[in-house]
C-alpha cells in the first residue's frame, strides 16, 4: 500500500516540476541598458528625490538620488537598468506623510464631522504638512521625456524650482 501511494504522488510531484520549469521566465527577459545621472534643482543636488522612467511598454525603472543627486536605475528589484525606448520621466520627493494623532490630545469633545481642525476619524489635520517642492512639471504634470539608448546612458536633469 505504501508503495503505491508512493507512486500516485510521483506523476503530480513530475507535473509540478514541468510547471514551474516552464514558468521560470526564460523567454520573457527585458533586455535592460544601464541609466545613470545626476539630478538638480536651481543648480544644486537634488537628495532623495525619487526617479521613475515609465517606458511605452513594460514596467518602469526607478532609484533615489543620492546626497549627490545621482541616481541608477533599477527595474523590478534587482535588475539593474530601463527599458531601451522613449520613456516619460517623473522626478518627486515622494508623498507626504500622513498625519498622526497627538496621543495628549484631547478629542472627548471633538465632533470630528464638524470640526474644521480635524481629517477623517478624528485625525488631527497636519499643521506643518510638507508641500512637494519639486514642481508639478516634473512629476504628476511631468514634461520630462528621455531616450535610453543600447549601452551605456548618461541623463542628467537639471530642474527649475520656478
Amino acid at each position: 500500500m505504501r508503495c503505491k501511494d508512493q507512486l500516485s504522488l510521483l506523476p503530480s510531484l513530475m507535473l509540478i516540476t514541468v510547471f514551474c520549469f516552464g514558468c521560470s521566465g526564460s523567454g520573457t527577459e527585458v533586455k535592460l541598458e544601464k541609466v545613470t545621472g545626476v539630478v538638480t534643482m536651481d543648480g544644486k543636488p537634488l537628495a532623495n528625490a525619487i526617479v521613475v522612467f515609465i517606458p511605452e511598454n513594460g514596467n518602469p525603472s526607478t532609484d533615489q538620488t543620492d546626497a549627490d543627486g545621482k541616481y541608477e536605475l533599477a527595474h523590478r528589484g534587482n535588475a539593474m537598468g530601463a527599458i531601451p525606448g522613449k520613456h516619460k520621466v517623473r522626478i518627486t520627493t515622494g508623498k507626504p506623510p500622513a498625519p498622526k494623532a497627538d496621543p495628549d490630545a484631547d478629542m472627548a469633545n471633538v465632533d470630528p464631522a464638524t470640526d474644521a481642525g480635524f481629517e477623517e476619524a478624528g485625525t488631527p489635520k497636519a499643521k506643518t504638512a510638507k508641500k512637494e517642492p519639486i514642481p508639478a512639471k516634473y512629476n504628476a504634470n511631468t514634461t520630462l521625456t528621455a531616450e535610453v539608448k543600447a549601452g551605456e546612458n548618461n541623463i542628467d536633469f537639471k530642474l527649475e524650482s520656478k
